[in-house]
């Protein structure tokens, strides 16, 4: 799995926003999903992107339902924020 998920980061890397299903997804505001199956295992990474093609991932998870669930939504949005705030901060140091 780790290696298929390393596969499609590589293509994310490449592609920056415009690589699409079946390995990427844009989900909402922003954040988007990358797509792995493995047999009946459906995993996904949630990432965004920052200035520019810089890529971030905030986290991953199994997915057991349809729909991607808000609440792993929301983390990927709250570990965002937190992103930029520390990247503001070190700005300001600098």
């Amino acid at each position: 799995m780790s290696a298929k998920i390393y596969r499609v980061l590589t293509m994310v890397e490449a592609n920056g926003p415009d690589l699409r299903e079946p390995y990427s997804k844009h989900l909402n505001d922003g954040i988007f999903e990358v797509r792995v199956k493995l047999g009946t295992n459906l995993a996904r990474v949630l990432y965004f992107f920052f200035i520019g093609k810089r890529v971030i991932l905030t986290h991953g998870f199994t997915k057991k339902t349809q729909k991607t669930p808000l609440s792993e939504i929301s983390k990927a949005k709250a570990y965002r924020n937190e992103f930029v705030i520390r990247e503001a901060q070190k700005n300001e140091n600098s």
